[in-house]
């Protein structure tokens, strides 16, 4: 089964090699941006979201406070809800398909705004603090966006080729691989969120006296 969906999913982006490296290369674009956007911020700024940013990290502990649903439940709204969703949506439109775009490369903003920041607030300590807080669910979570943002740009962009009469792909196997693309995404997203809940307040955790 798995291997079955591995081949679909590689067939898929293969033959959409190119938008995906244009909607890669928007992503890496976001994080330069973001993270060249630290550099605009005010010391005043900087030592506002330092101080808070230090304050959360050395509050973290595996026991949250929080429920461990009600964080689920938030990652799951924005993540899947205002995310997946609003691709899926966008695409579905035909005319929102810059929306995509934007999307895609503010995802990729918030990513370098946030490590760029930790590093370049705390050295080190924020490469340190970058590996254990912000990547672990990235690494899943990025892929899945951007999977999610290639299959809705691709449906929308194949969708208003047919309507201008320059394709002849069948839109409904176009829109099942797109819904399909968008279920796999979210079901990325998903364990993204359950790393991020579970087992980054435990990374947090371990180095939490760096900061001390």
């Amino acid at each position: 089964m798995l291997d079955q969906i591995y081949q679909l999913l590689s067939a898929y982006i293969k033959r959409r090699l190119s938008l995906y490296l244009g909607i890669l290369i928007l992503f890496v674009m976001g994080i330069a941006f973001g993270a060249l956007a630290v550099q605009t911020l005010s010391e005043s700024q900087k030592w506002d979201l330092s101080s808070y940013i230090i304050s959360m990290y050395r509050s973290m502990s595996p026991n949250l406070s929080l429920s461990r649903q009600t964080l689920i439940r938030y990652g799951m709204l924005d993540n899947i809800v205002k995310s997946c969703g609003l691709l899926w949506l966008l695409g579905l439109t035909i005319i929102g398909a810059p929306l995509i775009l934007i999307i895609i490369f503010l995802r990729g903003f918030v990513v370098g705004f946030s490590v760029g920041f930790v590093i370049d607030e705390l050295f080190f300590k924020g490469i340190v603090l970058a590996i254990v807080s912000i990547v672990p669910h990235n690494i899943i979570a990025v892929p899945a966006i951007i999977l999610a943002g290639g299959a809705s740009f691709s449906f929308a962009l194949t969708s208003f080729r047919t309507l201008l009469g320059v394709s002849t792909e069948n839109i409904y196997n176009q829109f099942i691989a797109c819904t399909f693309i968008m279920l796999l995404s979210g079901g990325l997203l998903t364990i993204g969120i359950f790393v991020e809940v579970y087992l980054t307040p435990i990374f947090i955790n371990l180095t939490k006296g760096l900061l001390a």
